[in-house]
């Protein structure tokens, strides 16, 4: 009865020693996870401010071309 006790308690140990490597490997993979979806977060979040920008100055330039038509059109 002893030996199979000890037995019991030694592939308990070695199955534990197992998870708490398996849980170690899984805490790296989801740490790398969420550096790399933060860096995919902030580089979303930089184009879309970099489009904004451009569609800002874009606007900016289509007003002022009008502005410059309508002036054109207009007699002094």
């Amino acid at each position: 009865m002893k030996t199979i006790i000890e037995k019991q308690i030694l592939e308990w140990k070695e199955e534990l020693t197992r998870q708490k490597t398996t849980k170690e490997q899984a805490e790296k993979v989801l740490e790398q996870a969420i550096k790399t979806i933060d860096m995919i977060e902030g580089g979303i979040q930089a184009q879309e401010m970099l489009l904004k920008k451009i569609e800002q100055e874009s606007q900016q330039e289509d007003t002022k071309e009008q502005e410059q038509q309508l002036e054109q059109e207009q007699p002094n």
